[in-house]
């Protein structure tokens, strides 16, 4: 009975190698009949591993570590183990090679435009108002009662002036104002500048004194 089954798989191989061998299918075949598959070399096959299969169990055939070499190099021997469907993989295609591509790096400047407002406040008018307030007590006395004068500021107008300045990103001030040449020269005497580098009697707005710059509002 072994002879007849033998000889039904060896005409089942010469079958296969009449046609054109898609050796990933023949693997997972054999890999789903837990048998021991002998590689894409149809020269490594015999009769004992048709399709390159050695039988473990297929057909009541147990041929995997049996003693006996069903793979012409003898794989299927010395403690050999089944095939793995995950061993099946395709063979690359003849000729791959790996690309490089060169991806070109894009760098990016980044400018920073500040604009500074100076508001001025102009006050015309003053206006003064007293708070009277009357207290009735049971002694049918009069109490003085001395109430703080509170002064309101009514603005009428107010300018805005816009100036628009380049900033230095590494200092902080402006590009090409000579701004730093008169904070220098503020540090060597008590005089008061302004943004121009001219000498002021009075601190208001934006002023340079001592090396610092100070802002003061009204």
């Amino acid at each position: 009975m072994k002879k007849y089954i033998i000889i039904l798989f060896a005409f089942i191989g010469s079958f296969v190698n009449a046609q054109e061998y898609d050796f990933q299918e023949l693997c997972l075949a054999c890999a789903e009949q837990n048998g021991f598959y002998c590689g894409d070399d149809p020269a490594n096959w015999t009769q004992y591993s048709p399709s390159g299969c050695v039988p473990n169990g297929e057909g009541g055939l147990f041929y995997l570590n049996d003693g006996w070499e069903d793979c012409v190099d003898g794989s299927d021997e010395a403690d050999a183990v089944p095939t793995l469907i995950d061993e099946c993989t395709p063979n690359p295609p003849v000729g791959c090679d790996t690309v490089y591509i060169d991806i070109p790096v894009i760098e990016y400047e980044y400018i920073y435009e500040t604009d500074t407002i100076i508001e001025y406040e102009t006050i015309i008018e003053t206006e003064y108002i007293y708070s009277v307030d009357t207290i009735y007590a049971d002694i049918l006395d009069t109490l003085f009662i001395e109430v703080p004068v509170v002064e309101y500021d009514t603005i009428i107008e107010i300018q805005y002036e816009e100036i628009v300045e380049y900033i230095d990103c590494d200092s902080g001030l402006p590009c090409n104002s000579g701004i730093q040449e008169v904070i220098d020269k503020s540090l060597q005497n008590s005089v008061i500048y302004n943004l121009q580098g001219q000498a002021i009697l009075t601190r208001e707005g934006l002023y340079i004194e001592n090396g610092k710059i100070y802002y003061k509002t009204r």
